[in-house]
């Protein structure tokens, strides 16, 4: 049975049988740090099992962290020499664990051609070097719809306007709807870049510069700013954890949120749609998510001789088989570019919904700068759309903000 480590994170760092060499005896104990969600962590302890019962030997422990939470302990455990053997996660934390010098380039790891069988863009590069192995791609926002409610999909941005404005009711007029056309995270800017998207707009340039004082940008938030002031037809306040409640008890016709979220709309015995968010109807763009991979990178620390069974170990967990297994049971897309004909995803509404929103989308940027930039954007943001403040100036002070705390980090 798969050992799952349920030490404390002091224990975990301090105590991981990772990043060492290979037992005297010829045994070899593997330790993965991962953020996945419940799912996917039962799934991988099945396919860990499966791996093992192959390779007598061998020992393959897991440690599970929030997403934050390994980032941090990652880098604490990696600098002092200790830490996992594989760490798993979103490929925008490639940045700093590269930069900081925490993994192994992966591009001499592997025999030739290996890399080639996945998705193009999937494969995390930075500084000419290729940093992860990914097992799924996404992590991109979509419009899911409940089918109680929706029956047509919008055709553009002011169709869903419309549909929603019809489908957002407030029973008792007390100026609070029991019911609304559409819900998401208010609080994330990551939801705000979709949007940016479809206005023409990014967040970075190609040389990793911050472009957010930009037109695009304040349509953007004029457009999110309307939804709930003018329309009526988000919350006046919607955290994640809200918008999704409120979803799952049908107290709204659409979401916006991520294909890690189908199964539990699922489960809650929802019959549910998903599509790509309709284009913006003054410049007939679809609005762009950024679309991301998740996967798996090798600690710096892993010694040369225990190298080979880490590698072999990476393969088996984005193979084609584990992959198969990644669509089929928790309708996530895949990295490898074989299974985007495969039956289990071509016949799937759910993911042919997926997919489509996914094409429409933008790589994330694996750079440092991203995390200033976040940070730059989020506090005004909110402030537009709680009213606060106007969209042309929350656009300089997010560029002027960004500005300065990327300086800070280079200094």
């Amino acid at each position: 049975m798969t050992r799952i480590v349920a030490l404390g994170i002091c224990l975990a760092i301090l105590f991981s049988a990772g990043c060492g060499g290979n037992n005297a005896d010829g045994t070899v104990e593997i330790v993965v740090w991962e953020q996945k969600d419940p799912e996917e962590q039962l799934l991988m302890r099945r396919q860990l099992d499966r791996y093992m019962a192959d390779h007598p030997g061998v020992t393959v422990s897991t440690v599970h962290f929030e997403t934050d939470q390994l980032h941090s302990q990652f880098q604490t455990a990696a600098l002092a020499g200790g830490g996992p053997d594989l760490v798993y996660g979103p490929s925008d934390k490639i940045g700093p664990y590269s930069v900081m010098g925490l993994i192994r380039p992966l591009d001499n790891e592997f025999a030739p051609g290996f890399l080639d069988h996945f998705e193009t863009g999937s494969v995390p590069v930075l500084g000419g070097s290729r940093w992860a192995v990914p097992d799924q791609i996404g992590n991109h926002l979509m419009l899911i719809y409940n089918r109680a409610f929706v029956s047509r999909e919008p055709a553009d941005s002011d169709e869903l306007i419309a549909m929603c404005r019809t489908l957002t009711v407030d029973e008792d007029g007390n100026g609070i709807p029991e019911h609304y056309g559409l819900v998401f995270n208010s609080v994330e800017p990551f939801w705000l870049v979709p949007f940016l998207g479809g206005y023409g707009g990014s967040l970075m340039d190609e040389e990793n510069r911050p472009t957010l004082d930009t037109p695009a940008m304040r349509q953007a938030l004029e457009f999110l700013a309307d939804l709930r002031n003018r329309y009526g037809v988000i919350p006046k306040e919607s955290s994640y954890e809200l918008s999704d409640t409120m979803f799952k008890k049908g107290q709204a016709a659409f979401v916006i949120n991520g294909p890690w979220s189908l199964k539990a709309y699922l489960k809650a015995g929802m019959e549910i749609g998903v599509m790509a968010l309709p284009p913006i109807t003054a410049t007939g763009l679809y609005p762009a998510p950024m679309v991301s991979s998740k996967g798996y990178s090798i600690s710096v620390n892993v010694a040369d001789e225990k190298l080979p069974a880490v590698e072999d170990l990476l393969v088996f967990l984005t193979s084609e088989e584990v992959q198969r297994e990644i669509v089929g049971e928790l309708l996530i897309l895949p990295s490898r570019t074989a299974l985007f004909e495969d039956e289990a995803l071509t016949a799937d509404p759910l993911l042919k919904g997926s997919l489509a929103q996914a094409l429409h989308g933008r790589p994330m940027p694996v750079v440092p700068e991203m995390r200033a930039v976040w940070d730059a954007v989020r506090p005004f943001y909110q402030s537009v759309l709680g009213g606060q403040m106007k969209a042309d100036e929350a656009a300089r002070a997010m560029q002027e903000r960004a500005e300065k705390k990327i300086a800070e980090m280079k200094r």
